[in-house]
């Protein structure tokens, strides 16, 4: 994936990838949508986790310039390619980096009503990823690039890295389409 998108170009693939997802996990049935085996997460808690990893960076978003630029500092690196992102995380999580706090989780294997409750992980999905796409778009162009936002892996990410690496993340946990 190329990073010298226009800021049109980078709403429309998180769009995409958004969207692939959702469809990834709407195939999924409701009978091993919410099973674990062992430590690893089920489907469900791959979900939940992407919908929570959203919404800092729709909350960060929101806020004003001024208020991005003190709390997170302006960028004192050059723009990171996309490839090199994805082979920073892939080499953080091989020596143990985890997802953690608020990052986790916190989704129950339903005795019953799976159906149901499967619908609704979907639709804050696709909530999550609307909100996303619609404060980034609110951003000017430059503004992408001109701003930095915490990740807790990586460090410090222009908004622009870190909507990049959104894209990565997404697929990463939905089908390994990432890896």
């Amino acid at each position: 994936m190329t990073t010298n998108n226009t800021k049109i170009e980078l709403m429309s693939i998180i769009q995409d990838s958004n969207q692939r997802v959702t469809d990834w996990f709407m195939e999924i049935p409701a009978d091993t949508f919410f099973t674990r085996h062992g430590e690893e997460w089920s489907v469900s808690d791959n979900l939940d986790h992407l919908i929570e990893a959203h919404k800092p960076i729709t909350k960060a978003l929101k806020l004003p310039k001024l208020t991005l630029q003190a709390m997170f500092g302006k960028p004192e690196k050059s723009f990171m390619a996309h490839e090199e992102l994805c082979r920073i995380y892939r080499d953080e999580i091989a020596k143990g980096a985890r997802a953690s706090g608020h990052f986790l989780p916190d989704q129950e294997n339903p005795a019953d009503k799976a159906e149901e409750k499967k619908k609704g992980l979907p639709d804050q999905w696709s909530k999550a990823g609307a909100e996303l796409v619609s404060m980034a778009q609110k951003r000017d162009d430059g503004e992408l690039d001109q701003y930095q936002l915490p990740h807790p892996i990586l460090g410090k990410l222009t908004i622009s890295e870190m909507l990049y690496f959104t894209i990565y993340h997404n697929f990463r946990h939905a089908s390994q389409e990432g890896d």
